[in-house]
């Protein structure tokens, strides 16, 4: 990637030195989230791929605070504000280069180091800032915070991308678009992941109240979490319980529109036992149609590939 960005480039001594470039700057960065991480008892690994690079960790046992994360997102950027900081007092200090390709480098370092360090202090996700933002807005708001980092990193992707047509910067445009589309994309995760948490939950207490032998309660708890739109293997135990709930109540009308609107999410084998119970409780009718179901083939539209 940094090769199709250097290729304006056409001398190759000063395009193989912008990459090279471009990488120790890459590895500087990484390496300041990876040092304070580590200082905070954390385990780094770095990963370079084409847009730059990434820093994980496996927390272990070390407790990471809203400070300390915010230290570990800000300690990339201002590595390589240290970097160019090193650069310039090398130059106060008397050292000039006189060759055109060392003046090329130094300016090439602050740029990159200086530059891109700026720009990944953006309140925008997947940059420094955007994390930082996301950091300090759970603290505030607890359960908001990713919704509300996701909505002003899109505002920002949206403002860089129109600011970039204006000076016709089309790499800072891509780069608007692709942080926009990514942070829709996880503004929809995120709710997804909201509505699944809130249904597992009902899964556990559910549970647990026919575990009890409360049925009543399970039913309670589980039908308006199965209302909203959770993942389909989420909802498929969420039903086995619903239903297991609504037979111990002996709601058997209940059961059957369950089962008659959810027995594709519910499936066969389960739909197979919930008939062997009804038969077993005398309601041969019942049975018989979920037998029905579960013998019905599948519409053309699922064996489509």
């Amino acid at each position: 990637m940094a090769l199709l960005l250097g290729l304006n480039e056409r001398e190759p001594v000063k395009l193989a030195l912008w990459v090279v470039i471009v990488l120790v700057s890459v590895i500087i960065h990484e390496l300041g989230h990876a040092l304070m991480g580590k200082a905070f008892g954390l385990e780094p690994r770095i990963e370079l791929h084409g847009m730059g690079g990434l820093t994980y960790f496996n927390e272990g046992r070390a407790e990471v605070s809203t400070g300390k994360s915010v230290a570990i997102s800000l300690a990339g950027p201002f590595a390589g504000f240290l970097f160019a900081f090193v650069v310039i007092a090398t130059q106060l200090a008397g050292f000039h280069p006189a060759h055109p390709i060392a003046r090329d480098a130094v300016r090439l370092l602050l740029w990159v180091n200086v530059g891109w360090g700026i720009f990944n202090l953006l309140p925008m996700l997947p940059l420094d800032g955007g994390n930082v933002l996301r950091s300090l807005v759970r603290a505030i708001t607890k359960d908001h915070g990713e919704k509300i980092a996701r909505v002003v990193s899109i505002a920002v992707a949206a403002g860089i991308a129109l600011l970039s047509i204006r000076y016709s910067q089309w790499w800072v445009l891509y780069l608007g678009v692709l942080y926009a589309f990514q942070n829709v994309q996880g503004l929809r995760q995120a709710g997804q992941l909201r509505v699944d948490q809130t249904l597992a939950e009902a899964i556990q207490q559910g549970y647990a109240a026919l575990d009890r032998r409360e049925p009543k309660e399970a039913v309670a708890v589980l039908r308006p979490a199965l209302a909203t739109p959770a993942s389909a293997d989420l909802r498929q135990v969420g039903l086995k319980i619903y239903v297991a709930a609504l037979l111990r109540e002996g709601a058997w009308s209940d059961v059957m529109d369950v089962v008659e609107r959810e027995h594709k999410v519910i499936g066969a084998e389960d739909l197979s036992r919930v008939s062997q119970t009804m038969r077993e409780l005398g309601r041969e009718q019942d049975a018989a149609r979920i037998d029905e179901l579960v013998k019905a083939p599948a519409p053309l539209s699922e064996f489509r590939t």
